[in-house]
């Protein structure tokens, strides 16, 4: 449906009518663009059934071609987009030397005044990727008095025929490198291990699974104690070939990831571990999802999801799209003196920002999907504005989000998981990846110091209570 330049660039604002008069006009405009909505959703729609029937009859679908256009003068824009500064770090300090070789000068060559004036320092980072295999030749002796054979014992680190190291690169090539078990069995190959396929699977799934859960429920446990609020969010999963959910609950120092069947109210109570009747004594962040309304006794809304849904809106009338334009950047300005609130909390701001809230968004802006938006916030007022009382909770979910991040894009490299072992590492792992990249711990570090039983490095737990307390 193509509308007319003449009814598109109409502003009634500009016309010489009266009350009644504009205010019909600004009703057919309405119907005009909730029309060019409908069919422009219709044309989707119908597009994608033809594809479907093309597809089903072994052909190929409409191509999907991204308009080569400019970027309309009154689009809307986002309020995430800040620059910001970077710096370019020096290396040298942190590559570690792990041997030193000196070049000498062929003395032949030198005139005879030369003097020695010392070294000109070049460092070359190289790695090799070559076996460590070892023999262990078990010393043996044998009592007839005892009738008993005694034996030299294993070093700690010796769990099966493949040592710590190995497992550990296994989980760092899967998980942060996204890296499938096939390949995986080809890169070892090529290393000279001789392994299968279904060993790497059993190293990624039942090796130490008790001990990664332990390490997933202890973050858990001390994460939720150690903060007075959480982000909650949840994204598709696959499980056995149907669909589950990947559910997170994090802060700014752990993450912690459940892999469940459903996503209900019934589902997110259980994982926080309270009955159907309870309500969790935290402040609990999220988006505006049904699932986590009456979860937590605090329930705080992102702002940046509640400004989404003016972002995603795409009128056809101009007139429409300046309105959209104009209040979106008073909510952005709102949205700014919320987070300068959170620097500097004081009673008699608190009361100002209430009282915008109510004026802004009791706007009427004539453009009617706008005005029914701006109701639906309204309406949330409780729970977007839970800052002024909490100014130390953050104002949006992303970090949910960004914890999530991980688990969607290895969930398109592996599909999901096949078995409980399975889903049970993910959960495990993804714990462990993420809340090792809050805590600046190395994660194959961190998994090989559990594969060898050593436990010497600090456990993610405490580094979080630390933070937390500091």
């Amino acid at each position: 449906m193509k509308i007319p330049n003449e009814i598109l660039s109409i502003d009634p604002d500009n016309l010489n009518l009266d009350d009644k008069a504009k205010g019909l006009f600004i009703l057919m405009l309405n119907y005009i663009e909730e029309m060019a909505q409908v069919i422009l959703y219709q044309q989707n729609e119908i597009q994608k059934l033809k594809d479907e029937i093309n597809r089903l009859k072994g052909q190929k679908g409409k191509p999907i071609i991204s308009p080569n256009v400019p970027k309309k003068e009154n689009d809307v824009f986002s309020p995430q987009k800040v620059s910001k500064k970077w710096k370019k770090r020096s290396k040298k300090d942190r590559i570690k030397i792990d041997r030193t070789e000196y070049r000498k000068v062929d003395r032949s060559t030198l005139p005879q005044d030369a003097k020695f004036k010392g070294y000109r320092q070049v460092t070359v980072q190289n790695i090799k990727l070559e076996t460590d295999n070892v023999m262990f030749m078990i010393e043996r002796f044998y009592s007839p008095s005892h009738n008993k054979t005694f034996e030299a014992k294993l070093p700690d680190w010796v769990d099966g025929e493949f040592g710590s190291d190995l497992k550990a690169f296994v989980h760092l090539q899967y998980y942060p490198c996204r890296v499938p078990e096939k390949k995986i069995w080809k890169i070892l190959q090529e290393a000279g291990i001789v392994i299968s396929q279904g060993h790497i699977s059993n190293i990624l799934t039942k090796n130490k699974k008790e001990k990664f859960s332990k390490e997933k429920d202890t973050i858990f446990e001390v994460g939720m104690k150690s903060s007075e609020y959480f982000h909650i969010d949840e994204t598709g999963a696959r499980h056995e070939g149907i669909r589950h959910y990947a559910h997170v609950i994090c802060t700014a120092l752990f993450s912690v990831f459940f892999i469940t069947r459903r996503k209900n109210k019934e589902t997110v109570k259980w994982i926080l571990g309270i009955d159907s009747d309870e309500e969790f004594d935290k402040i609990m962040m999220s988006d505006d999802a049904k699932q986590f309304m009456f979860i937590a006794v605090l329930h705080a809304l992102c702002w940046i999801h509640e400004i989404r849904h003016y972002i995603k809106m795409s009128p056809f009338i101009t007139w429409h799209r300046q309105k959209l334009h104009e209040f979106l950047s008073e909510i952005l300005k709102f949205y700014y003196c919320l987070k300068e609130y959170r620097d500097r909390p004081s009673e008699d701001q608190k009361a100002v920002l209430e009282n915008q809230f109510d004026t802004l968004f009791s706007t009427k802006t004539g453009y009617g999907e706008l005005d029914e938006r701006i109701a639906l916030t309204k309406k949330k007022k409780e729970r977007l504005l839970v800052v002024l009382d909490h100014p130390e909770i953050p104002l949006h979910n992303n970090p949910a989000e960004i914890a999530l991040r991980e688990f969607v894009i290895k969930k398109k490299v592996s599909y999901g998981t096949k078995s409980e072992d399975g889903r049970i590492a993910w959960e495990n792992m993804m714990t462990l990846l993420d809340t090792c990249r809050k805590n600046d711990v190395s994660f194959f570090e961190y998994v090989k110091d559990i594969f060898s039983g050593q436990y010497d490095m600090p456990r993610l737990a405490d580094l979080i209570a630390q933070k937390a307390s500091s």
